[in-house]
């Protein structure tokens, strides 16, 4: 991202209510920690993504992957960090890593792709992807 922020840290507290029956963190919430940490990207680069959407902006998840390499428990504070991979007129790509106890627990990656309220794909604002 051409913006002044191209990677960031969010830490969470995982909660019970976000665990499965033995106690670990549900796969699919995993999802959500990674859009958690990404919006807070986009918020440190002085944009939010309530501002875009405001404007005609959405970003889809157009592809993402995810390696979950150890588990996470409840009440463990995890570490996410975020960086921007690639950013093109239409989309952004990022690159994720979790970390839990100081060792890597989840390595991710997502494509966003930029879609006007209909889902047509459009330019993204050029703020975003070019030098200011």
């Amino acid at each position: 991202m051409k913006t002044n922020v191209e990677k960031s840290e969010v830490q969470i507290r995982v909660r019970y209510a976000e665990c499965d029956a033995m106690g670990l963190l549900h796969h699919a919430k995993y999802f959500e920690y990674l859009e958690v940490s990404r919006t807070e990207l986009l918020r440190a680069s002085g944009v939010s993504y309530r501002e875009m959407e405001e404007k005609g902006f959405f970003f889809v998840v157009a592809k993402i992957g995810i390696r979950y390499r150890a588990p996470i428990r409840y009440d463990d504070v995890v570490t996410i960090h975020t960086v921007v991979e690639r950013i093109t007129r239409t989309r952004v790509d990022h690159g994720y890593r979790i970390i839990n106890n100081g060792a890597l627990s989840t390595e991710a990656t997502s494509t966003l792709a930029c879609v006007d309220q209909s889902g047509k794909p459009i330019l993204m604002p050029e703020s975003l992807w070019t030098e200011e």
